[in-house]
């Protein structure tokens, strides 16, 4: 029986094939350079595109499933594929600092409370300089049109404010997509 990841991750190609969310994706790497992580990386997609550009990108997932697809696609491509790993991202095997940007599209959002802190922690340990996320962000209050679209369509979970204020970070909220569903999040460490 396939795992609550690997269930997850046909839910997830199919939303990573759609052009308006790859085109949201693919502003999360513009002005990028240095060592880049994507965490929950799904079919590598993003991965692929920032190795393209000559971004040092490397990423993980739970799903064997897409690392297995992400994997396929490097090697297709003339890459390592051990550039991308089996990795949980509330206990990344990073050291401190090891990564200049950490990017994350959409799997925060799909964890408990408790679990979202662990790996925002997680994300913050190991992002030397910034973190860029695509995720549910609790920006209004009660139910609104897109929470309950991305709820429906996959069961995201908005990221209170407060979860990043517990850390050092210098956030930035920029840009919505389905109505506040999701958000741009731009933080830098400090």
């Amino acid at each position: 029986m396939p795992s609550y990841w690997d269930r997850f991750a046909n839910t997830y190609t199919q939303i990573g094939d759609a052009h308006f969310w790859l085109q949201h994706r693919l502003r999360l790497i513009e002005n990028l350079s240095g060592r880049a992580l994507e965490v929950c990386c799904g079919g590598g997609r993003l991965v692929l595109e920032m190795l393209k550009v000559g971004i040092d990108a490397y990423g993980i997932d739970l799903s064997p499933k897409m690392v297995a697809t992400a994997q396929l696609k490097l090697s297709q491509a003339g890459y390592p594929p051990e550039r991308i790993a089996e990795a949980d991202v509330t206990h990344l095997p990073y050291h401190d600092g090891e990564f200049d940007v950490v990017i994350s599209t959409g799997s925060i959002g799909l964890m408990s409370t408790t679990m979202q802190v662990q790996a925002i922690q997680e994300i913050v340990r190991v992002a030397q300089h910034e973190i860029r996320l695509l995720e549910p962000f609790e920006k209004k209050k009660g139910i609104y049109g897109g929470r309950i679209i991305a709820f429906l369509f996959d069961g995201n979970r908005p990221i209170p404010e407060s979860t990043f204020r517990a850390f050092p970070l210098n956030l930035r909220v920029e840009w919505d997509i389905f109505g506040g569903a999701f958000s741009y999040i731009h933080a830098v460490k400090g």
